[in-house]
């Protein structure tokens, strides 16, 4: 494994390198983001930016998410990309979006839990999130690994800057923070389509990517299984302040974020690195990934734990403090997410991503479980929430991981 690593580091130090730098001042800014809102907002406010940005993310998984997975896939194995027919794909994407965020969207009214005014944000963060994700790994996997490792800067950077001129114009709320993050989306996105059109390889033929039977099957499985996950991740971010305990909600997702933060970060340069050739290998090398991975979130949660409670109270308020130890459940929950990526790739790839909807919906099922009892029982308990949570994603990882080792181990 050491050989394995070493090697690894050889071969990719340069890309790896720049990749890294621009990474690492990401995480700065991710970090001042964190503590600039965290010190305008007030923990309530903070509970409901978690809470509408989750229902957002929701959205992104049951729709965005799937047909991105699909799309990745499918162009992964051509030379020149369809032009017309990627439009075609992605409008018709944004208006089911659209349609799913008012339908799903009317019974949260209707209980008071939501107002109509939070539904262009919802659809807003949820649609500027896929289009700019979408597009960062396609110049990612297309060989553009600096540029799109850039644009993570600047969206870091923007959306900081976007919050703080609007909380100088405006009163600071849930909302605003919303809003600034889809005004620095926009930029985002504006640069990066631009970027696509002029360095990618599109052509003008009218041909479809596959027919909308397979498209809708294939992208069906993928949202059962996001939507799983999101549940799975997110859901005490809905569940908690809905019933009144908005706080415990707030403080789990802003110190596990911390770690998710510096996750995010090194499965960013990992991935920008990684994924091109798990895709141009038509997922053979899911081993190694998978393996490097593992190491990387070891080493990760080595160096982070000791220091938790030094970043914990130079990054947040001094109420966040106690639950300093969250930043590891937030590193776990991440560097899982990094491994179910790479699993999700091979198996959307082989066609079997049933399997996944299936092990990601038990995984939910064991999460949401976790949080009636809590919430019931125990609702100020923000740890206990975050390792019930934290067990269930490494269960579903676990299970996946057995499922790809051995259909790999039939197929070669």
């Amino acid at each position: 494994m050491m050989d394995l690593i070493r090697n690894t580091i050889q071969q990719n130090m340069w890309r790896a390198g720049a990749i890294a730098i621009l990474r690492l001042i990401s995480v700065a800014l991710g970090l001042l983001y964190v503590k600039y809102y965290t010190s305008t907002l007030s923990i309530e406010e903070v509970g409901k930016f978690f809470y509408l940005g989750t229902m957002s993310y929701i959205l992104n998984a049951l729709v965005f998410v799937p047909v991105d997975s699909y799309m990745q896939a499918r162009l992964s194995s051509l030379k020149s990309l369809p032009w017309p027919a990627l439009r075609r794909l992605v409008t018709a994407t944004l208006l089911i979006a659209l349609i799913a965020c008012i339908i799903l969207s009317t019974p949260f009214i209707s209980m008071n839990l939501l107002s109509r005014q939070d539904i262009p944000l919802l659809y807003g963060l949820a649609s500027m999130l896929y289009l700019c994700s979408s597009i960062r790994n396609l110049l990612n996997i297309r060989g553009q690994a600096n540029f799109s490792a850039s644009m993570v800067v600047l969206e870091s950077g923007a959306r900081l800057l976007a919050f703080v001129l609007a909380s100088l114009m405006w009163k600071a709320t849930a909302q605003t923070l919303l809003s600034s993050s889809i005004v620095a989306l926009a930029v985002e996105f504006a640069i990066l389509i631009w970027q696509a059109r002029r360095s990618l390889p599109f052509t003008q033929e009218v041909a479809p990517l596959d027919n909308s039977f397979h498209i809708i099957r294939t992208s069906a499985a993928l949202a059962g299984g996001a939507a799983s996950n999101t549940v799975q991740l997110q859901g005490y971010r809905v569940l908690f302040p809905a019933l009144g305990h908005s706080n415990t909600s707030a403080v789990l997702g802003v110190t596990a974020n911390i770690g998710a933060v510096a996750m995010s970060a090194c499965a960013q340069v990992f991935s920008q690195l990684y994924l091109p050739r798990l895709y141009q290998s038509q997922g053979r090398s899911i081993q190694q990934y998978a393996l490097l991975a593992t190491a990387m979130i070891g080493i990760l949660l080595i160096l982070a734990m000791p220091i938790s409670t030094f970043l914990v109270k130079h990054l947040t308020h001094s109420e966040y403090i106690p639950y300093a130890p969250a930043i590891g459940i937030g590193i776990l929950i991440e560097g899982c997410n990094l491994l179910i990526g790479a699993y999700s790739i091979f198996l959307t790839l082989r066609q079997k991503v049933g399997v996944l909807f299936r092990t990601q919906l038990l995984g939910a099922a064991l999460s949401l479980t976790a949080c009636l009892i809590l919430v019931k029982f125990n609702p100020q308990t923000p740890l206990l929430l975050g390792m019930g949570i934290a067990l269930s994603q490494l269960l579903a990882t676990a299970l996946l991981g057995i499922y790809v080792y051995r259909l790999k181990k039939l197929e070669y």
